[in-house]
């Protein structure tokens, strides 16, 4: 694999999102918080991971909450990377604005967006800054001209990020998107525009977060890998 999603301990979210893709999961996300309670077992499973895969290239930190809201567990997680793995790039995924030290720490900060006001508000940190763009009704009719002429200067990198259902395990989460999904022309407008960049960003679109296969697999709280954020059953079970 070239990427590992490294999953935080769940506690309850302080931003509670509509849109979360998290709230689509059948298992509910119920999985044992051995970073907590057996920490040792947790520590050895994410050293043996990230030793054992030449082809691991890149750990990203993420949760079914803020994973800002765990940021010893990020700390451990970028020590035990540097240590074993200084050639990999440290990625973390957050909807967390203030400045904060943490982020000092990784190779990539990825501020999710929502709402198009936040564009030029937040000052972002890390060695790399990216933006990922949640594409809500908001963003109806924004062109990517729009959003990188409000944009920080020194973000480098530009996510455009589809939202996902939860095909019916979810109808809550699943009638939000329904009716709060970005309409298909102002989708067609920004694929265009991508396509036709030639400016020094890197963006892209992203339809399809949720698909694992081939792109990257997830390290859960209980220490144990999983294939698809779906699977309930780790794949050494």
């Amino acid at each position: 694999m070239k990427s590992l999603q490294v999953v935080t301990p769940y506690t309850k979210c302080m931003f509670n999102c509509p849109f979360c893709i998290s709230k689509g999961q059948a298992h509910h996300n119920i999985f044992e918080d051995n970073y907590t309670n057996n920490h040792e077992v947790w520590r050895n499973n994410l050293i043996n991971t990230i030793s054992n895969d030449d082809e691991l290239k890149y750990v990203v930190i993420t949760g079914n909450n803020e994973p800002m809201q765990s940021k010893d567990c990020v700390r451990d997680i970028v020590n035990i990377v540097r240590e074993f793995r200084n050639d990999i790039q440290i990625e973390i995924q957050t909807r967390y604005y203030p400045a904060d030290e943490v982020y000092d720490l990784l190779d990539v900060v990825a501020y999710s967006i929502s709402d198009p006001k936040l564009i030029s508000k937040i000052k972002p940190r890390g060695k790399i800054k990216r933006y990922v763009i949640i594409l809500t009704d908001d963003f109806i009719n924004y062109k990517l001209e729009d959003i990188l002429n409000n944009m920080p200067k020194d973000v480098s990198q530009l996510t455009f990020k589809v939202l996902q259902d939860s095909e019916g395990v979810n109808p809550t989460l699943d009638e939000y998107i329904r009716t709060h999904d970005i309409d298909q022309n102002t989708l067609d407008m920004l694929r265009e525009d991508i396509k036709n960049y030639n400016g020094n960003i890197s963006i892209m679109l992203d339809e399809n977060c949720m698909d694992s296969i081939g792109r990257y697999k997830i390290f859960r709280e209980d220490g144990n890998i999983y294939s698809t954020w779906d699977a309930a059953v780790p794949e050494n079970k």
